[in-house]
């Protein structure tokens, strides 16, 4: 031990050997009634657990602090909380009252308390599960989808939307963890603080991935030649330098109506969202669309 805890630890010693010098004094004085040096020793029972119960957690929160904050607090409370309990029922033993009865009073207390704090108690726990479960971290970009935070989705449907489906979600950068709340930096750099009872009944979609699939769709005329078409877009897909391996390229609808063929490009992208690599990836499908267009009516 360093010299710092040395330090604690007697001055702990010191208090406590104080303490029950001045009580052991006071039972000499004569007609000191008992009930008075129950009080005395349940004083200093008080006073030495909960000096040795901040040393332990300060410990714990000392060696625990470096690898994980929010845990590390998360210990130190559940520690200090389980102590001071604990100290109160010796404490309260020692008056001549037994422990059956702290018991069953308390147990009475806490669900008149959990009755009227429901949702912050589930949030508090909610939130001691998140922190040693850790379904993500602090820094990590998430989409957070739940149903009780429904979020409206276009009522008109994405004809060439490059997503099979749509979620419905927050997505953001997680910025802090409570044991209540979690906040969430949006995308348009706006924090929102979700309770974490919703978080931890929410679908979590972790978008921290190096690489990614990003699926672009694109309707071109059916009087272009697909392999054509295919053939001069993975020359251009070549140039970009994001994705990785050869781009699946393939028709995925025919249009009679509109006379046109509608191609999904499907590749890996080194990006930690969609939107840019997608932007990129049309634009090379516009130009060669356009491209062979003009071609085919010079012809």
């Amino acid at each position: 031990m360093n010299s710092k805890v040395n330090n604690r630890v007697y001055f702990i010693i010191f208090i406590l050997v104080i303490f029950s010098v001045i009580a052991y004094a006071i039972t000499l004085i004569p007609g000191i009634p008992n009930t008075i040096n129950g009080i005395i020793d349940i004083f200093i029972i008080l006073i030495g657990g909960v000096l040795i119960i901040n040393f332990v957690s300060d410990i714990i929160e000392a060696k625990a602090n470096n690898k994980n904050k929010q845990v590390s607090n998360t210990i130190v409370f559940v520690t200090r909380l389980a102590g001071y309990i604990i100290v109160i029922a010796i404490a309260l033993s020692s008056f001549k009252i037994g422990i059956t009865s702290v018991i069953l009073g308390g147990g009475f207390v806490g669900v008149v308390v959990g009755l009227a704090a429901q949702a912050s108690l589930s949030n508090f726990f909610s939130g001691i599960v998140l922190l040693f479960s850790k379904p993500f971290n602090i820094g990590d970009n998430i989409t957070l989808s739940t149903w009780q935070y429904g979020l409206i989705a276009p009522s008109y449907p994405p004809k060439f939307f490059s997503n099979d489906f749509l979620v419905p979600g927050y997505t953001g950068v997680v910025e802090k963890m409570t044991l209540t709340f979690t906040t969430i930096r949006l995308d348009n750099n706006t924090p929102i603080k979700i309770p974490n009872s919703i978080v931890l009944q929410a679908s979590i979609f972790i978008n921290n991935e190096e690489y990614r699939n990003v699926k672009v769709r694109y309707e071109v005329p059916s009087s272009i030649d697909p392999s054509i078409f295919i053939k001069n877009v993975q020359n251009e897909l070549k140039k970009l330098n994001f994705i990785k391996g050869q781009p699946e390229i393939f028709i995925s609808e025919t249009s009679f109506a509109n006379k046109s063929n509608i191609f999904s490009v499907k590749s890996l992208c080194k990006s930690n969202s969609d939107d840019l690599p997608r932007s990129e990836i049309i634009k090379v499908l516009i130009k060669t669309s356009d491209s062979l267009v003009k071609l085919k009516r010079r012809k």
